[in-house]
């Protein structure tokens, strides 16, 4: 689980905007980009987790990317918007098993989390 609760918040934004790219292209928002920010900072910055590559390749899957087609670039896509992802959680302190993204997704619907 994240440290603290910034940093939970900061992993619904991103996990709700990889759930918007679904259906295309996610508006490049400023508490997107915030939101990655802050888990970069607050990521684990030993060994490989110091390297901004998830959260650049998050940002430009689901802000420069369209394709939700079903084609293979549309399948590509979203294996790199979800390797992203579980990259990003990790460093934060989150494996996203099934009771990280219930908890998650519980958050995002503004249920108890």
């Amino acid at each position: 689980m994240p440290a603290n609760r910034a940093t939970f918040l900061a992993l619904c934004v991103v996990v709700e905007a990889e759930d918007q790219s679904r259906r295309g292209k996610v508006a490049p928002s400023l508490g997107l980009r915030l939101a990655l920010a802050h888990l970069y900072d607050a990521s684990d910055r030993r060994g490989a987790w110091f390297d901004r590559e998830p959260y650049d390749a998050f940002w430009k899957a689901a802000t420069q990317d369209d394709r939700c087609d079903g084609s293979a670039g549309a399948f590509g896509r979203r294996q790199q918007l979800t390797a992203a992802l579980n990259a990003i959680a990790r460093a934060a302190g989150m494996e996203l098993d099934v009771t990280a993204d219930h908890r998650l997704r519980a958050a995002i619907r503004g249920s108890a989390a």
